[in-house]
């Protein structure tokens, strides 16, 4: 089945890229479903959180694949990638949206060519794009996520995302099967039971739910910096500890230290909101740390880069053969050979 089928038989309308790094086959990941969509005669919209499909990357200088642009497709763009588009539009909105290259701005393609992409930075003005190019007549919006602005991909914003890896991430094959599939775990993670739920959405803050249903919230600012402070309020009568925010590899070091860590849940927002290192998650994750999510992320599918801008590059079909041992039950794709 086809990526643009699975999106549509689950109702998906708004479909995050992500990157695991620079050079990872995010633009080309796009530019596949793009296919897919104008194959399937499915009218899409576009836009990103940072900028794609300029000619040379600005950081590595590496060479970028362009963004193709089909006729009817909708796209939101700042004002000074509008500028520079071969394609010919028709502006349908100013958003009052500004970034460093200029207002956001949705646009409707009437003639097709090659466009940069830049939209909105923040979740909530993303948000907010997204459901006007859905208001124009996109059936899927396709959000296409900068490097390490996985935050997108939170059920808040989107319903759905694709990972894009590759051989940039490591020499190393197992080193990039290791990553990846930490990072599909992080988002895949299961939800936890609506009665925890209710009592974590009743305080909105970082706590320790005792056994009995009593809460209490520890004396932190945030979460980060508060591993101690949680750690001390953990006892035998501890069911669960709530963290609010982000999960860094500190803070899990400090509630991993607690004697009583095999008898709780740690229950995030999203796997969004994960930042740890792969080594001390897996490590912790044997000493029985077991972590839930009040919003589970649908990953669709892995996309795979078998090629690095070093130079060096993995065999396709050894390197799909693999990720599908790591990721079982996942749909993995490799975009530049069509491999899957």
């Amino acid at each position: 089945m086809r990526i643009i089928e699975t999106i549509l038989q689950n109702n998906y309308h708004t479909v995050s890229i992500v990157g695991l790094a620079k050079n990872a086959g995010k633009t080309v990941a796009l530019n596949y479903l793009i296919e897919e969509a104008e194959s399937a005669g499915v009218n899409i919209g576009i836009t990103s959180t940072g900028r794609d499909g300029e000619n040379k990357d600005l950081v590595t200088e590496t060479h970028k694949p362009s963004i193709y642009v089909a006729e009817g497709m909708y796209v939101a763009t700042a004002k000074e990638m509008l500028m520079l588009s071969r394609a010919k539009v028709e502006i349908l909105e100013t958003t009052g949206i500004y970034t460093p290259l200029g207002e956001v701005i949705i646009v409707r393609v009437r003639q097709s060519g090659n466009m940069q992409i830049a939209g909105p930075v923040s979740g909530s003005d993303m948000k907010y794009v997204a459901g006007r190019l859905r208001h124009y007549g996109a059936e899927v919006v396709f959000i296409d996520g900068a490097i390490d602005r996985k935050a997108v991909s939170s059920p808040a914003i989107t319903d759905a995302c694709l990972i894009a890896t590759g051989a940039v991430l490591s020499r190393d094959m197992k080193k990039v099967l290791e990553k990846t599939a930490h990072s599909v775990e992080c988002l895949t993670l299961k939800e936890t039971d609506e009665k925890l739920k209710k009592i974590i959405k009743g305080q909105n803050k970082t706590c320790v739910i005792q056994n009995t249903g009593k809460v209490v919230v520890p004396d932190i600012v945030t979460s980060i910096t508060g591993g101690k402070k949680i750690n001390e309020l953990i006892d035998e009568n501890t069911d669960s500890v709530f963290i609010k925010g982000a999960v860094t590899t500190s803070l899990l070091k400090e509630i991993g230290e607690s004697k009583f860590l095999r008898g709780i849940k740690i229950i995030i927002e999203d796997g969004t909101k994960i930042f740890t290192d792969v080594n001390v998650w897996n490590e912790l994750r044997k000493k029985g740390l077991r972590v839930e999510t009040l919003n589970a992320v649908n990953v669709i599918a892995v996309t795979l880069n078998p090629v690095a801008p070093a130079g060096y590059f993995f065999d396709s079909q050894v390197f799909a053969e693999e990720m599908e041992k790591y990721l079982p039950g996942v749909k993995i794709v490799d975009v530049v050979s069509e491999v899957h």
